[in-house]
């Protein structure tokens, strides 16, 4: 073995029994406590080929002593997603991680904690528009986060909606209801999560939510996607974000800027966690992710396997060179 150490490899099975909602709630939360101290660089770039495409996601967050990055790939419908960190102040690496739920979970966990803070103790009722991945991961980490009395699901394929709530009732031991409109999901939930794939076309207006406490609106990460129209953010009482970047990276945003909203009134969720939430009115979460969020989490299960004897110890296969 050579004297440049060794990593320790994750793979996706090992990532899905390690990955428990305590463990993403406590990287999520750190992560966004994190934001707010100002010590995180990000930077990203993404290829594009004939055959494949490929970006990359990476940052340092110096108060961990962490650098690293997240990258995936896609040729045809097939996507690979890895983690790797390194210590920051050495460049020893520390692992390979598997990143087929990163996305999904840091997402979900990071919109719990906002949710859980919201609540304060209280029991809620949830209603979801989307039914694929995002959305049971999104129902799994609010129901550990806080006391889920009741659910329900809308998603336009009638087999899609039936199956969650079916599925997600049994895993979770809660009431969860498909719903055949959209509305009727609305109308019955204190906390709408909103997930799914919409491209360009918004579907939720200010009146149609004016009766909901708040709002996680996840799926519209990129200008053109959209959930949300611009008069629910100017509607809300206040409007918490995951990134700074949300509100110029998400079409919701774009177009709630364009319509008078002022984006500069967003609050970061690691400044939110610190205040007392809004007693009345509508409190938006809005999340675009970020690396930092990524690196936090998988750092968490690197840290989850080692103290379980997880995942494969083996010798690092980048060599020291030193710069003159």
């Amino acid at each position: 073995m050579s004297d440049y150490g060794s990593m320790l490899l994750v793979n996706g099975d090992e990532v899905d029994r390690l990955a428990t909602v305590p463990v993403a709630l406590a990287a999520a939360e750190e992560a966004a406590l994190l934001l707010t101290r100002g010590n995180i660089v990000t930077g990203r770039v993404q290829v594009n080929g004939p055959v494949a495409w490929m970006r990359v996601l990476a940052g340092m967050v110096t108060d961990l002593d962490l650098l690293g990055y997240k990258e995936f790939h896609r040729v045809g419908q097939d996507v690979r997603y890895h983690v790797h960190l390194y210590r920051e102040s050495t460049g020893e690496i520390l692992g390979v991680v598997d990143g087929r739920r990163i996305t999904s979970l840091r997402t979900a966990a990071t919109a719990a904690v906002a949710i859980r803070h919201w609540a304060n103790g209280r029991p809620i009722r949830v209603g979801l528009i989307g039914s694929g991945e995002e959305a049971r991961e999104g129902l799994r980490a609010i129901a550990g986060s806080v006391h889920v009395s009741f659910a329900s699901v809308f998603s336009p394929t009638a087999a899609n909606r039936e199956a969650f709530a079916e599925e997600m009732s049994e895993e979770l031991g809660i009431q969860v209801v498909a719903r055949s409109t959209q509305d009727d999901a609305v109308a019955e939930c204190d906390v709408l999560y909103v997930a799914t794939s919409s491209h360009n076309q918004p579907f939720l207006t200010a009146g149609q939510v004016a009766n909901v406490g708040m709002i996680a609106a996840i799926g519209s990460t990129q200008p053109v996607h959209r959930e949300l129209f611009g008069d629910v953010f100017l509607a809300a009482t206040q409007t918490i974000v995951d990134t700074p970047d949300a509100t110029h990276e998400s079409g919701d945003c774009i177009e709630a800027t364009a319509q008078g909203w002022d984006a500069a009134s967003a609050i970061l969720l690691g400044r939110y966690l610190a205040e007392e939430p809004a007693a009345s009115g509508l409190t938006i979460f809005k999340s675009v992710g970020s690396v930092e969020q990524d690196l936090v989490l998988a750092y968490y299960l690197v840290e989850a396997a080692r103290s379980n004897h997880a995942g494969a110890v083996v010798p690092d296969v980048a060599s020291l060179r030193v710069m003159r």
